[in-house]
């Protein structure tokens, strides 16, 4: 029988929004590490992302090391519920950027230092993947030359090696106990780790190798942690001259080579230089001068790039007192969108009430209007929840909790 034919449009869109997650299993973490060769613009995309950090009272609970910035990500909903609500604190969903110093062939040898660079590379959840796309005679190419696609290959080869490394040794472990045992999960687990085995040496990486991994599979390959396996963003940093142009002679290998190797990876022109300086401007200098050369700022897409990698979306919560983004896997189920929350809203989840924000923009922005439309909702266990709802939890104490207060009641 013949395979189906692929249906064009917008059921295609809708696969690839449904790209399997093979990170860690953690409900909205969000680091991305700007990762690439030396001297390409890194660390001076990182100092744009430190000037737009969010003030600590605003994000709590996190400890930020000198080479971490939290940075918000930019919603015109979350500024309209504001608006809306007149909270007295707005607390926006954020990205969480690192600064990983670069990469040379021979890292996942440990060459420049580079063990110590691939395990923060491991820590985080997705990679800005930098490339360099400008001349400059002062600023020294590690690889004497400029290619960007070359250099593309040399980071995902050093990655690619050290995950050949990591597995081959479990491969080695688990083959010798498959061998002697009849226990299932020993024996799937081999099965799972040869077969990325085979994917790796074959050049192609885990993410991008266009295998659809059962559910069982999943599990394992969530639990290694690959480095393989995190989405990428790729930039590629051009010279201001080329920015303000509009054109860069590199830009159409680099988008030709993801498109294949990468599939379903943005890929975004920026200029550093450019980015610094206007950061640096007050808003009415920045203003006038993306006015006068008819450009702007790309910062903001590299940020919703990061965020939508990572697979995040957020609904909001909504009062008097906060309105607020709540970061989740998109696809995730209302109890699960709850824990994000604390934890005892999931395990003792009861409905979800929901609404959407076009529904309430679209009938006199308050919840009055959205009810009074009939798009005011009661969901259940098995809803999904949607990126830019607005959500009310209903949830029932833990039993402790319970027995404490029926003690209380009591004394």
């Amino acid at each position: 029988m013949a395979a189906p034919k692929k249906k064009k449009g917008k059921k295609d869109e809708s696969k690839q929004e449904e790209k399997q997650w093979l990170g860690k299993q953690e409900k909205n973490k969000c680091r991305v590490g700007i990762v690439g060769l030396p001297n390409i613009g890194k660390s001076s995309l990182f100092n744009v992302f430190s000037s737009k950090q969010v003030p600590a009272e605003n994000y709590p609970f996190c400890t930020i090391k000198p080479a971490q910035t939290i940075v918000p990500v930019p919603d015109k909903r979350w500024v309209h519920l504001c608006s809306s609500f007149c909270p007295k604190s707005r607390v926006q969903a954020v990205l969480e950027v690192w600064d990983i110093a670069g990469l040379v062939r021979g890292a996942h040898k440990g060459e420049g230092l580079g063990n110590e660079f691939l395990s923060n590379i491991q820590a985080v959840d997705a990679m800005f993947h930098v490339v360099r796309g400008f001349r400059a005679k002062h600023v020294e190419h590690v690889e004497n030359s400029l290619d960007p696609v070359r250099d593309i290959k040399i980071i995902a080869n050093e990655l690619r090696q050290k995950d050949i490394a990591k597995l081959a040794k479990m491969d080695e472990t688990l083959g010798k106990r498959a061998f002697k045992t009849n226990e299932k999960a020993i024996k799937a687990e081999y099965e799972c780790v040869h077969g990325l085995l085979e994917i790796l040496q074959s050049g192609k990486d885990v993410g991008y190798c266009g295998v659809h991994f059962p559910a069982k599979q999943l599990e394992y390959i969530r639990s290694y942690n690959l480095f393989t396996a995190k989405p990428m963003v790729f930039l590629v940093n051009v010279s201001e001259s080329n920015w303000l142009k509009g054109q860069n002679k590199f830009m159409e290998g680099v988008v030709a080579y993801v498109k294949e190797a990468y599939p379903g990876c943005s890929v975004i022109a920026f200029c550093a230089a450019f980015e610094r300086k206007v950061a640096d401007m007050s808003a009415e200098e920045a203003e006038a001068y993306l006015s006068k050369h008819k450009t702007k700022s790309v910062l903001n897409k590299v940020i919703h790039a990061g965020y939508k990698a990572l697979n995040l979306v957020h609904y909001f919560t909504c009062g008097e007192d906060e309105v607020r983004c709540w970061t989740f896997r998109k696809g995730s189920k209302a109890p699960q969108a709850a824990g994000v929350i604390h934890g005892d809203m999931e395990s003792g989840f009861i409905c979800a009430e929901t609404y959407a924000y076009k529904d309430f923009k679209k009938n006199g922005s308050t919840e009055q209007g959205v009810k009074a439309a009939g798009k005011y909702h009661q969901n259940g266990r098995n809803y999904v929840v949607q990126d830019g709802d607005v959500c009310f939890f209903k949830f029932s104490p833990p039993a402790k909790e319970k027995k404490k207060k029926e003690s209380n009641r009591k004394g």
